[in-house]
């Protein structure tokens, strides 16, 4: 199954970016600990659809 492993390295990539991602909105948005309860939510959410994803 060589089609596989290209979709893996993607799905990395993506995971790794939208880490990066919350991070920098993390430290942009310290100021106000909503947007943190917002980024968290949407962190849950992301791992949620990865997990979900991941069964087919």
């Amino acid at each position: 199954m060589p089609q596989m492993f290209p979709l893996y390295w993607l799905d990395q990539y993506i995971y790794f970016l939208s880490l990066y991602y919350i991070v920098t909105m993390l430290i942009f948005q310290l100021k106000t600990p909503t947007s943190i309860k917002m980024i968290e939510s949407n962190f849950k959410m992301f791992i949620k659809t990865k997990k979900m994803n991941w069964k087919w």
